[in-house]
């Protein structure tokens, strides 16, 4: 049996003070808390218990790339950099098996921009600066300016096998992503839950301890 979850924040606050220090980690001040903007985040993850395997982009099917694959929609901007490639290239994704494909095979750098307003060509500066490195504290600014304009950011996340996939939209994406998975494979069981209930890694990885501890949140 496997399994796919997808734990949300919606709407989630994304740090977005420029006149603050770098670093600070100070979230106290009130006038910090109102420039505040809400937008969306998500995280894809699964496994399968079988096997042992865990990592979205782990199982054999693509079955989890191919439920987001269905989110995004298209066309997507994809970057594939390697870390340590200073050289920026860009492709224009339109084909369904051609994004299911690029999900399940990102470098640790890469970055998917779809933008919901424009099909200009993606800055490459914005993508150097989300792609140089895989601190996303650093990338939250760039990040937020793509949300305010729209778009929706698909980051991969390291797993215990190949990669998670982190999710920053400018709309909502949960029931999306309930329909989407509603289509899995008949071997998978799938969740769709509030983040805030799987913080600790015995609910993260709730699968591996107890699979009902979210049954609520199952897709049927």
């Amino acid at each position: 049996m496997r399994v796919i979850k997808y734990f949300f924040e919606e709407p989630t606050l994304l740090d977005l003070d420029d006149g603050a220090e770098e670093g600070t980690g100070d979230d106290s001040s009130l006038d910090r808390l109102l420039r505040q903007h809400k937008h969306y985040r998500g995280y894809l993850a699964a496994s399968d218990l079988e096997s042992g395997q865990i990592g979205g982009s782990s199982l054999d099917d693509n079955a989890a790339a191919e439920a987001l694959s269905l989110v995004l929609g298209g066309p997507i901007w994809f970057s594939n950099r390697v870390p340590g490639q200073q050289e920026i290239a860009l492709q224009l994704l339109t084909d369904h098996e051609q994004i299911v494909s690029a999900l399940a095979t990102m470098a640790s750098n890469a970055v998917m921009i779809l933008d919901f307003k424009t099909d200009h060509r993606v800055d490459e500066d914005v993508v150097a600066e989300l792609t140089k490195d895989q601190d996303r504290k650093r990338g939250l600014k760039m990040i937020s300016k793509l949300l305010d304009a729209g778009c929706t950011v698909v980051f991969p996340e390291p797993a215990h096998m190949g990669h998670d996939w982190s999710v920053f939209s400018a709309q909502p994406r949960a029931r999306q992503m309930q329909d989407a998975l509603e289509r899995a494979p008949d071997d998978c069981r799938c969740f769709v839950v509030p983040y805030v209930k799987a913080r600790g890694e015995h609910r993260f990885y709730f699968e591996q301890y107890d699979i009902e501890q979210f049954a609520e949140y199952e897709v049927k």
